[in-house]
């Protein structure tokens, strides 16, 4: 979907597949850092940075790529309605560091991840990530 038409979008289901969907493939597939002004609200909320707005979600992405710097994004799935998307997807490459430590202090990588977009008037105003919960049955078998 290109720019000027990802910007006519209003507040939709359209519109929330659509920058999951250019989040998931352009700004971190792609490293394309610069698109993320378009679709996120000056106050929105990324829940693992302590600063707000496009800023946040701009340090996310390149922390996490930065981290992977071979990463591939595989899309699973995304599920839209006019005000949320969240984004079912999995990644490959080799990280430098660990994402985590276990409780037993096992150096852990979720590869299984869900994004969840919340959106105000069309713009991406709070970020939740939750990793490896999405696929149970893998962690189980």
């Amino acid at each position: 979907m290109s720019t000027e038409k990802l910007s006519e979008e209003k507040s939709s289901t359209v519109r929330t597949e659509a920058v999951m969907r250019r989040y998931l493939t352009e700004v971190l597939g792609q490293r394309k850092f610069e698109l993320i002004p378009e679709f996120v609200a000056d106050d929105m909320v990324d829940h693992t940075q302590t600063i707000r707005g496009p800023a946040a979600l701009d340090a996310h992405a390149r922390g996490f790529c930065a981290n992977i710097p071979d990463v591939e994004i595989e899309v699973v799935q995304i599920f839209a309605t006019d005000d949320a998307a969240i984004g079912v997807w999995r990644w490959q490459g080799t990280p430098i560091h660990p994402m985590g430590v276990s409780a037993s202090g096992k150096e852990i990588y979720p590869t299984h991840i869900a994004s969840i977009f919340q959106f105000r008037d069309g713009m991406l105003v709070d970020y939740r990530p939750f990793v490896d919960a999405v696929d149970v049955s893998s962690q189980i078998s």
